[in-house]
C-alpha cells in the first residue's frame, strides 16, 4: 500500500510595503503590472475601460476647479497604508506638501478623501477598499457607481468601520465634509 502524504496548504504570501517596493525596484513587478498591495497580498486590479477612465478625468477636473490649493489631487497613484497595503485609489484628496510627496507616498495622515470609481469593481470597493480606507481613519471614502449612477459616501470611521453612510443619486447634489456642492449628474453620466 502506497504510503499517502497529506497535503498542507500554506498560507499566502504576507508582503510588507518594504518587501513589495524591493519587487518593483528589482523588476519582480514590472511598472506596466496593474497590481496594488492590501493587506500584504499582491492584487491584480481590473482593465481600465473608457467610462472609467472618463470618469476620473471629469471628477479630477471638477474638483480641482472646487477646491483650494491647500489641498492636493492625486489620481491613480498609491497611498501607503500602514505596513502591509498601498492601494491605488482612483483619486485622493490630500494634505498639500511641497514636494508633492517626492520622498514618499501619502500615508493615512495625508488622505482627506480616497475615492474608487465603479464600473465592473463595486463589490471589490465596497467590501475591501472601504473598510481598509476606515481601518485607517481615512476620514471620508467615496464608491462612484458608474451603472447604478450614484456616489456613495462613507464617513465618520470608528473602531475601522464607516459610522455614516450616504448615497448621492444622479439628480442630487453632493455635500461631503471636504467637497461642498457637487452636482453628481456632472460626474456619472
Amino acid at each position: 500500500m502506497a504510503e499517502t502524504i497529506p497535503i498542507v496548504e500554506s498560507p499566502p504570501f504576507d508582503f510588507s510595503i518594504k518587501a513589495y517596493h524591493k519587487m518593483i525596484e528589482s523588476g519582480i513587478i514590472k511598472p506596466t503590472d496593474k497590481v496594488e498591495l492590501i493587506e500584504g497580498q499582491i492584487i491584480t486590479m481590473s482593465p481600465i475601460n473608457s467610462p472609467h477612465a472618463a470618469c476620473v478625468r471629469r471628477l479630477g477636473s471638477l474638483l480641482r476647479r472646487k477646491l483650494t490649493d491647500s489641498v492636493m489631487i492625486s489620481e491613480q497613484n498609491p497611498i501607503s497604508l500602514g505596513t502591509h497595503s498601498e492601494p491605488e485609489p482612483d483619486i485622493a484628496l490630500l494634505r498639500f506638501q511641497e514636494d508633492f510627496y517626492e520622498e514618499a507616498h501619502p500615508t493615512e495622515k495625508d488622505v482627506f478623501v480616497a475615492i474608487e470609481v465603479s464600473h465592473t469593481t463595486q463589490r471589490y470597493d465596497r467590501e475591501t477598499k472601504m473598510p481598509l480606507y476606515a481601518q485607517y481613519n481615512i476620514p471620508e471614502a467615496w464608491v462612484v457607481d458608474l451603472v447604478a449612477k450614484t456616489i456613495e459616501v462613507y464617513a465618520q470611521p470608528v473602531n475601522g468601520k464607516y459610522t455614516d453612510k450616504q448615497t448621492f443619486k444622479r439628480t442630487q447634489v453632493l455635500t461631503s465634509q471636504f467637497v461642498d456642492r457637487l452636482l453628481v449628474s456632472s460626474v456619472v453620466r
